[in-house]
């Protein structure tokens, strides 16, 4: 079933009424072993990718090892003269350097398979990032806190404020072209990937270049594969020191090119930061330009179309639309026809189109809220959340149950895609996508995704129970393994 709407006699008064609902989220589903996006040399990961010390705790880490099977899980070293876990002793460089756990869990894959080798040697667990091994490896940055540590201080200490103060470290830096040493040209977009190139100067097999080491390009498919989240449906996004909103619909990525279109039903406060890789995940989609419900005339004088739950439905006359109470002031103008080609046609509104966009109906005898769709079936409204959710702003007509109960049933109304949802009783939050509840792990994983306690909507069990259960959410996307 389409988004419910109904209609008023004054489109405009009701786009400013209306209130937004985004989401954001991971979803551990099944997927293809290469990722959607094409490689990038220039661009492995982001400077905030590399310098957030705060992407993961000990216990995500641990977790995040231990999904995965690896020998890592269960190893402890002496590291600052205490016995730690292998995820503690990650955490705590991380920290002590302010770079991203995921960074090393990446670089130990990339550098001596040690999240996926069930039974590594006692020399790539000593020399975990291949640090200090130019050909020979030193015994001086032997061992697995040793590793991790040397490299982070060699990184924090040396190669970026080099990059910040001089804009290379060894020919590296951001928009400086260079030749990797198995031969391919690169010019680093930012310092992390510059970093990246610096600390091994090769490609790898699978961004082109030698194909006996996967190198840097091992090093971004690790990243995508295990880091890139990949949101669902609904989502709203944008892109970090970007101005602009994409909706996340149908696997692809829609633009907002009217901010009317946007206010019409979407809260700018939902809207989630993310990095540039991630959104470039998505092919681009059709752009979001008119707000719903619109009155479009196409160029030249053509015809007048009603936009309303993402179709395209032609006003059958003038008549019509003088009939239904509809202001010919409210008609936006000189649409170019192919614009409206992107939006599925419709039946017609004709005389017998009474309420074409629904109307909603208030029992003078209980109080209960019902929706009638434009072809006449009745939907029941289980909770004010719901009805905040769907047709906030909008004032439901006084009826007799008569009235209401001679419309056939049709399925409940449900919360809108993008609402965290929660009830007191089970205690669980959940995200609303395609109609589903996803569930959210723990408090973790919420924050991770970006999302904001004051915008859960607590609400009773019959509410929620509408909605199937779906996957639950993660910070990991479609491709972890």
């Amino acid at each position: 079933m389409r988004r419910p709407r109904t209609r008023r006699h004054a489109l405009g008064t009701r786009f400013t009424a209306l209130i937004l609902l985004f989401a954001v989220s991971v979803g551990l589903i099944s997927g293809p072993t290469r990722p959607a996006q094409a490689f990038s040399n220039d661009l492995i990961i982001s400077d905030h990718d590399l310098l957030d010390d705060n992407s993961m705790s000990a216990e995500r880490v641990q977790q995040f090892l231990a999904d995965r099977g690896s020998y890592l899980a269960a190893y402890e070293v002496t590291f600052d003269g205490d016995s730690q876990r292998a995820a503690d002793v990650i955490v705590a460089v991380a920290r002590r350097h302010q770079l991203n756990p995921k960074f090393f869990l990446t670089m130990l894959e990339k550098e001596q398979s040690l999240i996926t080798d069930p039974s590594p040697s006692l020399h790539q667990l000593d020399y975990a990032l291949g640090y200090g091994c130019p050909s020979t490896c030193s015994s001086a940055y032997q061992g697995f806190g040793i590793q991790l540590d040397a490299a982070a201080k060699r990184i924090v200490e040396d190669y970026l404020p080099a990059l910040r103060t001089r804009g290379q470290f060894n020919g590296w830096g951001p928009g400086i072209t260079k030749t990797t040493i198995d031969g391919l040209a690169v010019t680093p977009a930012n310092m992390a990937t510059a970093v990246l190139y610096i600390y091994n100067p090769y490609v790898g097999k699978y961004g082109g270049g030698d194909p006996r080491w996967g190198a840097n390009s091992l090093f971004q498919l690790l990243w995508i594969r295990w880091f890139t989240r990949k949101y669902p449906d609904g989502a709203l996004l944008r892109v970090r020191g970007d101005k602009g909103v994409w909706l996340i619909r149908d696997g692809q990525r829609l633009p907002f090119t009217s901010r009317a279109a946007f206010l019409a039903n979407y809260d700018s406060a939902k809207v989630v930061t993310v990095e540039r890789d991630e959104i470039d995940a998505y092919e681009i989609g059709p752009a979001i330009k008119y707000p719903e419900p619109s009155l479009l005339q196409v160029k030249q004088g053509g015809g007048v179309y009603l936009l309303v739950n993402g179709e395209r439905r032609p006003i059958a006359s003038r008549e019509v639309l003088r009939t239904l109470g509809y202001n010919p002031e409210e008609i936006i103008r000189g649409v170019d026809a192919q614009e409206l080609l992107a939006y599925p046609k419709g039946q017609a509104v004709t005389e017998t189109d009474i309420y074409p966009t629904g109307r909603l109906l208030k029992s003078r005898a209980s109080g209960g809220v019902s929706f009638i769709d434009s072809q006449g079936y009745r939907h029941a409204i289980y909770s004010p959340q719901i009805f905040r959710s769907q047709f906030r702003g909008q004032v439901p007509q006084p009826a007799s149950d008569d009235l209401i109960n001679a419309s056939p049933v049709g399925e409940p109304i449900k919360f809108r895609d993008g609402e965290l949802v929660a009830t007191r009783t089970e205690g669980k939050v959940y995200f609303i996508s395609d109609g589903q509840r996803r569930l959210l792990p723990d408090l973790e994983t919420f924050r991770e995704l970006g999302f904001k306690s004051k915008n859960i909507v607590w609400t009773n069990e019959r509410s929620l129970s509408i909605h199937p259960l779906g996957d639950r959410l993660s910070d990991v996307n479609a491709f972890a393994g």
